[in-house]
């Protein structure tokens, strides 16, 4: 559905992507992680035909994404990190309009509406920031396009909206729809992403399924009082916090466990990581390669 080789893009002397290699399948949620600045929303434009590579190639549905490319967007919707619409409208003038462009169904329409809370009579000017974006996700999935491309699509609304939003998600692929999901909300990407690709100053640093990442088994270990010094293979000390010596661990636990059973501790805790820490190991490895 989409496939990028070797994409660059840069701003004068500035870097928007150095090196960016991915392709996300037919069907899949594809989870598109990094750090500000990173790269992700510049990969987006070049997606959409708003900004031209400066080397490498981009394809979408098989075609070359060039600039002025436009009858591939009828089959996308896009939703930015900032929804702008004309502020002195109603939100019902707004969905009407890009209804009628869009030839979109009104039964599902409503339902986007009913899901998302949505107050159709308030003009969108008076929207606050959360509100507003509930409007960028309803037009973007009013056509139910083929493929969706999301930037940052939760940031600012509830944990209700966002529980609902991701449910909306879900279903779009079941009905074989194949989504983008550029996010910094890791616990949506471990929830809904069948792959994830982690970029960083313009590299992607890997590509990766979930099911590969859980399988990796990685572990956080915290000790009570501080001791640095402990040393099996798997394990690798990180920092001192609060009290604790806090250590990664990738390997098998009963060897772990009969390791420590030797130290007398105050406390200790041992637990599943998260993918947010998951990536922060992947920067260090990267930043002492």
């Amino acid at each position: 559905m989409i496939k990028v080789y070797n994409a660059k893009k840069y701003y004068g002397s500035s870097r928007g992507i150095e090196d960016v290699t991915l392709q996300v399948n037919p069907g899949e949620i594809f989870g598109f992680v990094g750090p500000n600045g990173a790269g992700k929303t510049t990969l987006i434009r070049v997606l959409l035909g708003l900004l031209e590579l400066t080397d490498g190639d981009a394809f979408i549905f098989d075609e070359p994404v060039t600039i002025g490319n436009h009858h591939l967007n009828k089959d996308i919707g896009y939703m930015p990190s900032e929804s702008f619409f004309f502020n002195e409208l109603k939100v019902k003038d707004i969905i009407s309009f890009f209804k009628k462009m869009r030839h979109a169904d009104q039964v599902y329409i409503d339902f986007l509406i009913e899901r998302l809370d949505i107050d159709l009579d308030k003009k969108f000017g008076a929207l606050s920031f959360g509100n507003k974006k509930k409007i960028g996700i309803v037009v973007a999935l009013m056509h139910q396009p083929k493929l969706l491309i999301l930037d940052e699509p939760t940031s600012g609304l509830d944990p209700l909206i966002q529980s609902r939003f991701i449910e909306i998600l879900q279903d779009a692929k079941t009905k074989g729809a194949t989504i983008l999901l550029s996010s910094h909300v890791l616990s949506e990407i471990e929830r809904v992403c069948d792959r994830v690709a982690l970029i960083k100053d313009g590299i992607i640093i890997f590509t990766k399924s979930m099911e590969d990442i859980r399988k990796e088994e990685h572990k956080r270990l915290m000790v009570m009082p501080n001791y640095q010094n402990l040393r099996i293979d798997g394990l690798t000390y990180l920092k001192d916090d609060n009290g604790y010596s806090h250590y990664t661990y990738q390997g098998d636990i009963n060897l772990l466990l009969s390791y420590v059973a030797q130290y007398k501790f105050k406390d200790f805790i041992l637990r599943n990581i998260d993918l947010s820490e998951l990536f922060a190991i992947y920067y260090e490895k990267e930043v002492k390669s």
